[in-house]
Parts: structure tokens; C-alpha cells; sequence
């Protein structure tokens, strides 16, 4: 299974080698966007994503196997994209990418970031409350978003979490002749719809209430949405310092109450 990137701008920016794949396809997998950018091809099946996309993803890759199969997907489908998805599913040797540019890479370009200097936030199929964690003085987000609202979504975190005064770049199909942009500060954002392709860029400025919590252990008390019954500020650091937690390790909390220490340690 070959899954080619597609920038905004349409098939007409593939390189040769991903268009000869593209015209020698025996089925296109796509969404609506990027199945309509095809034209009628006698003997070519058209295969749209199942939705919901997960549960039904098994069924058609099994109803495909043995096909000459092309995946159409946004600029570089391993960020945040289908092409990470297809690999869990059938393996790294049975799916081969071919990268467009990625939206990220674009919207890096147009801002002026180093890749070093900024964070790749994704909140496609997730909630807006994950933004909180990765507030901090000064840094520098690309945040994935979906939904035409989803700025107004996040000026809402940054004011909540008193950085109002950071500033939001929303870039709206990047890459393409329709290509827009749009500057304001978080507390001043208007609502306004944003483009249905985009993404925020925000360069976070804090304010005298903002409340980004540390990253090391030991949260304060108000943290937490609580009744009182919670373990202690000094106990929560002391106990996670013993446990030590690295990336991938599993903790079993065995009769939590609150599980805070349990919250910490994730």
C-alpha cells in the first residue's frame, strides 16, 4: 500500500513518481476532499474512509488486500496523520510513504520558527484542555486543530490559564492559492470562523495569573479539583521521586482515592 501526501494546492504539485502511483492505482483511499480532486477514471474504485474511521478501518484494508492500493492523504501523513495509522495496522513493510510537505513544516516557515524552537501540539479528535500542559513563559506552539471554532476554543485555554496577552497566528490553507492568515491576541480573538484547513500558532505570554504548573512532581492543592481528601503537596514529590517514573512505564494504583499521585506520575 503506497499512501502519497497531498498539499493544499492539489495533485498538481505531486512529484512524478507519486502521480505515475496515483495513475496506476487500482483504488484511491481518501477522504471527500482528496477523492474529489480525481477525475472520473473508468475501472479505478473510489473507496472514501469508513467513519467512525477506527472501528471500520480492519474490515476495509482485509476487503482490499492483494489490490494495487493508493491512500490520499494531507502533506506528511506521519504527522498526526493516516500514515501512522496504516502502520500500527499492517506493519512498516507493508506501507510504504511518500511525504508531501506537512502543514507543520509550512506553518514553520511563515512564522520564522526553528524546529527546535517550537512544539507540535495536536488536538485533532482530542480536547482543548489538552493544550494546559504545554503552556509555559514563552514558548511556541503549532497546534493541529479541527473545526472552524477551534481558535476561539484555544484563545479561551490561554485566557483561562492567563496567558491572554499570547499572541495567536491562525494559517488557513497552507499552501494553496487561498493560502490566509490571521494575527490577534488571545483575549481579543473575536470569534471569528476560522478557515476549515488550519492551524493556531501561539506564542505564549504570560500574564501576573497565569498558573502553569511546574514539571516536577508535587502539584499544589489547587491543581486538583478536590474535597479535601487529597495526599499531600510534600508526600505526592516524595513518592514519585521513590518511584522514578520513565516514558512507558505502567503504574498500578492499587485502591486510589483521589489519584493524584497516580496523576502525577502519568
Amino acid at each position: 500500500m503506497d499512501v502519497v501526501g497531498v498539499g493544499a494546492a492539489g495533485l498538481g504539485t505531486l512529484a512524478p513518481d507519486a502521480r505515475r502511483l496515483v495513475d496506476a492505482a487500482e483504488v484511491v483511499v481518501g477522504g471527500d476532499r482528496h477523492l474529489d480532486m480525481l477525475d472520473d477514471r473508468p475501472g479505478v474504485r473510489l473507496v472514501p474512509w469508513p467513519s467512525p474511521l477506527l472501528p471500520g478501518l480492519r474490515a476495509l484494508l482485509d476487503d482490499l488486500s492483494g489490490r494495487r492500493v493508493v491512500v490520499l492523504a494531507s502533506g506528511d501523513p506521519h504527522v498526526s496523520g493516516i500514515g501512522s495509522t496504516l502502520v500500527r495496522e499492517l506493519g512498516p513493510e507493508a506501507v510504504r510513504v511518500h511525504p508531501a510537505v506537512s502543514s507543520v513544516a509550512l506553518a514553520r516557515a511563515r512564522m520564522g520558527w526553528a524546529a527546535e524552537d517550537c512544539e507540535v501540539v495536536t488536538l485533532v479528535g482530542r480536547d482543548v484542555d489538552r493544550l494546559r500542559r504545554d503552556l509555559a513563559p514563552r514558548a511556541r506552539l503549532v497546534v493541529l486543530t479541527s473545526g472552524e471554532d477551534a481558535p476561539a476554543r484555544v484563545a479561551a485555554v490561554l485566557v483561562d490559564e492567563g496567558y491572554a496577552g499570547s499572541r495567536l497566528t491562525v494559517l488557513g490553507d497552507l499552501g494553496s492559492p487561498d493560502e490566509s492568515r490571521i494575527d490577534a491576541v488571545a483575549a481579543s480573538w473575536d470569534g471569528r470562523p476560522a478557515p476549515r484547513l488550519h492551524l493556531v500558532c501561539v506564542e505564549c505570554s504570560q500574564g501576573p495569573a497565569s498558573r502553569a504548573p511546574s514539571l516536577v512532581p508535587g502539584l499544589p492543592e489547587t491543581a486538583y479539583e478536590n474535597d479535601g481528601q487529597l495526599t499531600k503537596r510534600v508526600v505526592r514529590a516524595a513518592a514519585l521521586a521513590h518511584l522514578a517514573p520513565r516514558p512507558g512505564d505502567v503504574m498500578w494504583d492499587l485502591g486510589a482515592g483521589a489519584g493524584s499521585v497516580g496523576i502525577e506520575f502519568a
